[in-house]
């Protein structure tokens, strides 16, 4: 019996033995890798521990033996196949005198089936990620890009042809032409030889912040800079990899202006041809995001057989995708870093294609490329690229109006101002017949500070950074300002004057427009004056008294589109106006408003007989002051919410209305109320003349208390159905409609961007935002850029909330960053109407409030060429925007620009004021003309639905 139980012992040990003998054995690769080409064939060495060695152990590979060899720790060394599929391995063992084998599955490090990608290229992308400053402050990154950066760059591919780099946009070529103008010719070069790319566009700024017209300028600052610049250099690539949003007509905008390439990230990776309204459509690229291969894969960190084995797998996932698509195997692997240098992979590289080319098998290669030349290779016919379109709203909003909102005011100015100086300098010179007096150099400068700051606000010494930002587009304004104050002041000199004390009043829009104009009348005695159109005809007009002057504020019809009406100021009683008013109440042709703690307790429309505010939780233009724990910019991808984290609402505060003006042009009523760190004046102002009101408030001592948010609310009596609409640079969006359908996908460190656009608020805005809905519609109108329609309170409103950020103090998501205090005094103004139902009838409203009139007084009589009122270019549809009049950049002529607006095939009919001899449609930076068969002073065009198109006449 015990022998027996002796003999179930043993069996049952050398059963556990057998087992144990079963274990996978483990390969390891010792690095650096060592491999050679035996007979063909890659070996790799391997080694297998001496705990997971059996000694006297055989293995055997597709019938092959391999050799091993004993190290003195007791390790084996062996060499294996590099290359192969996975494929059974034996291995053989003598136990107990009897031999044994066991089979194991072995994986080569390297795949040799490749399968859509086995002929295809790796294109190795190494570019330089460059806000303007970041990393450090403007000058000190400046110094870095030239003599860091773009120097290193030009010396490497002197050295090593093969090797070649990108930088993102022509700002950074006009530094190191201006820093080290010795490089200009190797610049030349460099591009001609396909080595060194250059971004299309001047800067990468927030899209939906631009205007039309600066967002049109980046490619006159860029693409168009860089051909007349340096003869034979041009670029075809915009890039804008950062910034986690799009502007609905960019498409548009840049294929018109000759660049073929959309380069962005933080979407998800692949190629698409992203469409504008218009059906113009840009082949688009993400990486996914541009510093993944850098900061997350690193897969050409290392060597060429780390390389390999790694990509094998990232191009396993994408054989799909271009196997469906047609797309031609090739496959971009971006080195993209903030304020990156040149990476040369040339070890791994040549080691990689060494590899490829003595494999065997097929197997892409790798060669150093540019965005431009992979983009290349995969545009082709047969390629069926996905289609995508709309806008897709920037998630960093907060960053630049709520947080830097004196800087943004002067940019939002400066929009206004450059154009309309355009338009009447170029009127002005045509009236002359002379162009030699046309400020272009002036101008360029003006359109280069109004566009110079791009995404990249705050960052280390950020305060340096963003004061600096805020003198451009300072600059610019104030430039755009004084050029269009010349031109009005001498083409006023050329009107026929009968009168004295003349008013000479400019609308620089391209439609007829009724509103208000100031003019100072200091230098006149006494307060009996009232103003007369230039045939006598009085007009309503109102004397306002303040800080030591007197002004007349006088009431304009039809105005004539992008021209000048003249009136005169004359001695003798005013109109009053036909109104009902006291101290919180307001009765007059368009509204019946009552007013009460926080702002407009009733508005009530006359005309359309519509109670425009639902004021159960709120008061229309009520002051919200809550939480806000985001950073503005940053890795976050979802817009981060306010919270209620002391939350106090105007309507809650005490205050008391007062009535402080009023007469024939309106009545202004104000009160003052204390929130628990600041002080707000509110002002609200009901027009008589025109269907408007008002709303300015002044905050005279923002204390800068961190990580807080202030916000006006305008509580709407509609559906929560209702259609919320905005104007974007050169075009509208319709929320639900017109943005982006595809969830982004991409990648940022706060994980994948999953929300739908159509989710996404609030919003980037031009100037204004309108809803309309239950019989009636409402348009805010300002010069505030941050624009919501969901209300923010915790117990949200089913119903529209038009609302607007007005400050935000938070940090910048730089580590290092400054906070955006924005301590002083502020004023932010909103104008608001209501009108019949639909966004069209808003329209007008909304762009006109951000476009003041603009008065010259001439106060003695004189002769002139030109009438008593005259429009200089008009257009028979209103919906038909002028964005501007220039002089073309190479010549004479004249440029004109329009877009259609309405989204709408359609005949336009324009008016100019002087015959043409010829005029040509032009790309959107004023080459490539094509002939028109027209000429005279009328010529009509052929326009696409929202088509933003250019012209230039003789």
């Amino acid at each position: 019996m015990k022998k027996l139980t002796l003999l179930m012992l043993l069996a049952f040990l050398l059963q556990i033995k057998l087992v144990a003998a079963e274990r996978s054995m483990l390969f390891s690769y010792p690095t650096p890798y060592e491999y050679e080409l035996v007979d063909g064939s890659y070996k790799v060495l391997s080694i297998v521990k001496k705990e997971n060695w059996i000694k006297g152990s055989k293995l055997t590979f597709k019938g092959e033996l391999i050799e091993v060899r004993e190290l003195k720790n007791g390790d084996v060394e062996l060499w294996l196949p590099l290359i192969g599929q996975p494929d059974v391995i034996s291995i053989s063992n003598k136990v107990n005198g009897k031999r044994t084998v066991t089979k194991q599955l072995f994986e080569p490090l390297i795949p040799s089936d490749w399968d859509y990608f086995g002929e295809g290229m790796i294109h190795v992308i190494v570019s330089s990620h460059q806000d303007i400053a970041w990393m450090n402050s403007p000058d000190s990154c400046r110094e870095e890009r030239v003599e860091k950066i773009v120097i290193p760059a030009l010396d490497l591919m002197e050295e090593s042809p093969e090797f070649k780099f990108e930088m993102e946009q022509s700002l950074n070529l006009m530094e190191a032409l201006e820093d080290s103008p010795e490089n200009r010719q190797r610049l030349i070069d460099t591009y001609k030889t396909g080595n060194f790319e250059w971004g299309a566009t001047f800067t990468q700024p927030y899209e939906g912040l631009e205007s039309g017209e600066q967002l049109v300028r980046q490619s006159y600052l860029g693409r168009r800079w860089i051909k007349k610049t340096l003869p034979g250099m041009d670029a075809h690539v915009a890039y804008n990899i950062d910034v986690p949003g799009r502007s609905i007509q960019v498409p548009q905008l840049f294929k018109k202006s000759g660049i073929d390439y959309l380069f962005v990230s933080r979407m998800k990776e692949g190629f698409y041809n992203w469409y504008s309204p218009d059906g113009s459509s840009i082949f688009t690229y993400s990486p996914g995001n541009y510093g993944w291969y850098h900061y997350h894969h690193k897969v050409l960190d290392e060597d060429a057989i780390t390389a390999i084995h790694e990509m094998h797998k990232i191009l396993k996932s994408w054989n799909a995708y271009y196997r469906e698509r047609n797309i031609p195997p090739h496959y971009g692997a971006v080195i993209s870093a903030d304020a990156g240098g040149p990476k040369y992979y040339k070890e791994l590289i040549e080691g990689w294609n060494e590899i490829a080319k003595n494999a065997g098998i097929k197997m892409p290669e790798m060669e150093h490329s540019t965005a431009l030349d992979f983009l290349h290779e995969v545009d082709v016919p047969e390629a069926k690229i996905d289609s995508i379109y709309g806008e897709r709203p920037n998630l960093w909003l907060y960053i630049h109006g709520a947080a830097h909102y004196q800087a943004i005011l002067a940019k939002k100015e400066a929009a206004v101002n450059i154009p309309s100086a355009e338009i009447f300098n170029t009127i002005n010179c045509e009236l002359n017949n002379d162009f030699s007096t046309y400020p272009q150099e002036e101008l360029d400068k003006a359109w280069y500070n109004a566009i110079y700051p791009d995404h990249g606000w705050g960052g280390k010494n950020g305060d340096i950074t963003d004061s600096l930002f805020c003198v451009a587009l300072e600059t610019g304004n104030e430039i755009g300002k004084k050029l269009l104050d010349q031109s009005l002041e001498s083409i006023s000199e050329k009107v026929e004057l009968k009168n004295t004390q003349n008013i000479v009043v400019f609308n620089d829009l391209s439609w007829s427009r009724d509103g208000y104009a100031t003019i100072n009348i200091s230098h006149l005695q006494g307060t009996n004056w009232f103003v007369a159109t230039s045939d006598g005809k009085k007009v309503p007009t109102q004397l306002v008294k303040s800080e030591g002057k007197k002004e007349l504020v006088f009431s304009l019809n039809d105005m004539p589109s992008i021209g000048y009406k003249t009136f005169t100021i004359k001695k003798g009683k005013r109109q009053s106006a036909e109104i009902e008013a006291g101290s919180n109440y307001c009765d007059n042709q368009f509204y019946k408003v009552e007013f009460g703690q926080g702002g407009i307790t009733r508005l009530f429309d006359k005309n359309l007989n519509k109670e425009v505010f639902n004021t159960t939780a709120m008061v229309g233009g009520d002051l919200f002051h809550m939480g806000y724990e985001g950073s503005g910019a940053g890795e976050f991808v979802t817009v981060t919410a306010p919270h209620y984290g002391g939350m106090e609402r105007g309507h809650q505060q005490e205050s008391t209305w007062s009535l402080i003006e009023s007469g024939a042009i309106y009545s202004k009523f104000q009160c003052e109320f204390e929130m628990d760190t600041f002080k707000v004046e509110q002002n609200i102002t009901v027009f008589h003349q025109k269907k408007q009101i008002d709303l300015e408030y002044t905050i005279p001592d923002w204390p800068g208390v961190h990580n807080r948010q202030v916000r006006v609310m305008f509580p709407l009596n509609m559906n929560k159905e209702s259609q919320i609409s905005y104007d974007v640079p050169m075009g509208m969006v319709h929320v639900g409609q017109d943005e982006l359908t595809m969830r982004p996908g991409g990648s940022a460190w706060g994980g994948t961007y999953l929300q739908k656009s159509e989710e996404i608020h609030p919003r980037e805005i031009q100037n204004f935002m309108t809803a309309n809905g239950s019989g009636f519609g409402f348009t805010m109108s300002t010069n505030v850029v941050t624009a919501d329609w969901v209300d923010p309170s915790m117990n949200s409103a089913d119903y529209p909330v038009i609302n607007s950020i007005l400050l935000s103090s938070h940090k910048s998501c730089h580590w290092q960053g400054p906070w955006y205090h924005q301590t002083g005094s502020h004023t932010f103004k909103f104008s608001i109407t209501s009108h019949e139902e639909g966004w069209k009838n808003g329209f007008h409203f909304g762009v006109a409030e951000n476009h003041p009139m603009h008065t010259v007084l001439k106060e003695e009589k004189q002769k002139g060429e030109l009438p008593a009122e005259k429009s200089f270019v008009s257009t028979n549809d209103p919906l038909t925007v002028i964005t501007t009049i220039k002089k073309a950049e190479d010549d004479s002529d004249v440029v004109i620009r329009v877009l259609e607006a309405e989204n709408k095939d359609k005949t336009v009919k324009i008016e100019l004021h002087k015959s043409i001899k010829s005029i040509s449609k032009t790309d959107m930076i004023e080459d490539n003309p094509v002939k028109l068969n027209q000429k005279g002073k009328i010529v009509e065009l052929e326009l696409g639905k929202s088509a933003v198109e250019t012209y230039k006449m003789k």
